[in-house]
């Protein structure tokens, strides 16, 4: 396994968690976000996600199957329960490849793609606010420089 490759998740600021990934992940490193994601959604609490890609490489077929068959099998649960998600990605093939996922098969929920971390944490604010999440959409803005 690549060192240099790994996803973090940070939920400190819940109900905003936030997925840092880089490099190229393996199969297993996204299993175990993937499951820790699932627990997320069992919470039965609503949440935003900041997905931050900007340092990961171009996912592979078998990745982009693994998310999109994670989003057929718990597409109730996400709706249900995903405010929003932002994801992060400066990358113009990543973003053109994100697109084009998005476009055949759309999220289930409200979703944005950015090119900063502060332009993400924005979004994010206003649907914390949207929630009544006023100071924690304060602390996401000073944290991120939103």
């Amino acid at each position: 396994m690549d060192p240099s490759s790994f996803i973090t998740v940070d939920d400190s600021h819940w109900p905003l968690v936030v997925a840092t990934f880089v490099g190229e992940p393996t199969l297993q490193q996204q299993e175990e976000y993937l499951q820790r994601s699932l627990s997320y959604l069992r919470r039965g609490e609503k949440f935003l996600s900041i997905l931050d890609a900007r340092a990961v490489r171009m996912m592979t077929a078998e990745h982009r199957r693994k998310v999109a068959e994670f989003q057929l099998q718990h597409e109730a649960l996400l709706r249900a329960q995903v405010v929003g998600c932002a994801s992060v990605i400066d990358s113009p093939v990543m973003q053109l490849a994100s697109s084009l996922l998005q476009f055949f098969r759309p999220p289930p929920y409200p979703n944005v793609t950015t090119r900063t971390l502060p332009e993400a944490a924005m979004w994010v604010a206003v649907r914390l606010e949207g929630l009544g999440l006023h100071p924690l959409a304060e602390d996401v803005r000073r944290h991120y420089g939103a």
